[in-house]
């Protein structure tokens, strides 16, 4: 197996776990504890498509721009299978990669608050609703992020670097 492959594989897996079950950063909002991960994207998203004004005033940008935004993040969500597809179709893994890759450094911005990331994780990154309390989403911060924020940028890392090498033996 060459090591394009081997890399992708790596990185989907990686991308795979840290989307749906590490918690990319969490915040207490009035006495609530809001999770950041991929599952809380998906809640969010009927919310994203059926009051996007009301949302976008909430959060301080225009209303269209908030379709865009569910439009990238759908594409984040199943960017992990586009990094595994990837070692067949290099085209994939690339453009999977790169959402993960800008997904990642968005969450990292907004912890350094170039962005009001509370705000940002109550109403589009989070949930307040663990799958499993203390489990699902694992939440283990590590500075100003938590663990799933490293590891989905590393997934995002090993699929580019993958695509990039391709399927091809050497």
């Amino acid at each position: 197996m060459g090591a394009g492959k081997l890399l992708c594989i790596l990185g989907g897996i990686l991308t795979l776990v840290s989307t749906f079950l590490l918690s990319w950063v969490s915040f207490d909002i009035g006495g609530t504890d809001y999770y950041a991960y991929g599952i809380g994207i998906a809640k969010n998203l009927i919310n994203m498509f059926t009051d996007a004004e009301t949302l976008g005033t909430t959060l301080g940008i225009p209303g269209f721009v908030i379709y865009i935004i569910a439009g990238i993040l759908i594409v984040f969500l199943i960017s992990g299978i586009f990094q595994l597809i990837g070692i067949k179709i290099r085209a994939l893994a690339i453009i999977g990669s790169i959402f993960v890759v800008l997904v990642g450094t968005l969450i990292i911005l907004g912890v350094f608050d170039v962005v009001d990331a509370p705000l940002w994780v109550e109403n589009i990154f989070g949930d307040s609703e663990p799958i499993v309390d203390g489990i699902i989403p694992f939440d283990l911060p590590l500075g100003p992020v938590s663990l799933g924020t490293y590891t989905l940028l590393a997934g995002g890392i090993l699929g580019l670097v993958g695509g990039i090498l391709g399927p091809e033996e050497f």
